[in-house]
């Protein structure tokens, strides 16, 4: 038996694409939560299904519940979506703040759409296909109009082609159409702070992602270290240096994150050391050389040749070794502010 102390976060919206499969849906929906359920469901249908748009929208519920609850709510959304034919449904079950269960709920089955979609999807793992996923996303989209999802994938698709311009028109038109999903927010924030020079924009897109994810996912994670970035172009460097210091301080271990810590350590380390406060540098530059390499990250000479001036200006012995390190490294800079050439060997 599980332990009963759930807490529960339900976000997402499923498209149901005409007017007689959503009325379909509405129907058994109710049907099985009064009769099959007893009404012992976390979310009541008045609460989630929108008419105009023919969706089941949930833009975060974040809630306690009872195993049962929470089983329930599961399998009578597993059944609903099967009727979808575009969006998504994230389900979390956490206790004591650790995540047990998620479950991503979306469309399968034969429909055109469907299976155009999740090629599309398919091909994104291979980078010399990403011309084909484009295309089969766009057909997707040709087929439902209101295929978020597809836009956001063919987004990121644009994106990885360099084709700025189109991901950032798909990027609006994903957000247009289901602006809860944290996905095409954190895309637009890349263009607008790396290739279109909307840095002020970039901050608001990223803040949004971490409003809208939660930290059991990779993006809300990546839009902080990313905003930090922003507020660094802007010279709001308090402000960013807040950013880094979060993204270093979390507690969750998602993997894809550990590449981003020598990148975004040795960012807030330098810029602590530029702004006179060496000795809470020190933790981060350290934090950086025991971080997987990266080569977005400043070079590991340059950490080491600012790490060991940093030791040098408190009375840290270590600036020796370090600075004969960045020597080693090949570090001009180095050799000649320590006296340390020749000295590598």
């Amino acid at each position: 038996m599980l332990d009963q102390n759930n807490r529960i976060i339900i976000a997402g919206q499923l498209e149901f694409g005409s007017d007689r499969v959503y009325e379909q849906v509405v129907q058994q929906y109710m049907h099985r939560m009064e009769h099959y359920y007893k009404n012992d469901i976390l979310l009541k249908a008045e609460d989630i299904f929108r008419e105009e748009d023919r969706t089941l929208d949930v833009p975060r519920k974040v809630v306690p519940a009872t195993d049962r609850q929470w089983l329930n709510t599961l399998n009578l959304l597993t059944r609903v979506s099967t009727f979808s034919i575009a969006g998504d449904l994230n389900l979390w079950r956490l206790q004591g703040g650790q995540m047990k269960e998620h479950h991503v709920l979306e469309p399968r089955g034969d429909r055109t759409t469907t299976q155009l979609y999740l090629k599309g999807r398919e091909l994104l793992d291979q980078e010399e296909k990403f011309s084909e996923a484009r295309d089969a996303l766009t057909k997707a989209i040709e087929s439902f109009e209101r295929h978020s999802i597809a836009y956001e994938r063919r987004g990121y698709t644009n994106y990885q082609l360099q084709n700025y311009k189109d991901a950032l028109y798909d990027y609006e038109k994903s957000i247009k159409i289901s602006p809860s999903r944290p996905a095409p927010h954190y895309g637009r924030g890349l263009v607008n702070l790396l290739h279109v020079d909307r840095t002020e924009v970039a901050v608001e897109d990223f803040e949004k992602v971490t409003k809208l994810a939660i930290p059991h996912q990779d993006i809300y994670w990546l839009a902080r270290a990313m905003r930090g970035d922003a507020l660094m172009k802007l010279d709001r460097q308090e402000e960013a240096f807040k950013e880094y210091r979060f993204f270093l301080g979390r507690k969750q271990d998602l993997v894809k994150l550990r590449k981003l810590d020598r990148r975004v350590a040795s960012t807030l380390a330098i810029g602590l050391a530029e702004n006179g406060k060496c000795n809470d540098a020190i933790t981060y530059f350290e934090k950086s050389l025991e971080a997987q390499e990266d080569h977005k990250a400043a070079p590991e000479g340059e950490i080491r040749f600012r790490f060991a001036k940093c030791l040098r200006e408190i009375g840290d012995k270590r600036w020796k070794d370090e600075g004969k390190k960045a020597v080693e490294l090949g570090h001009k800079a180095a050799e000649e502010l320590f006296s340390l050439r020749g000295t590598a060997a």
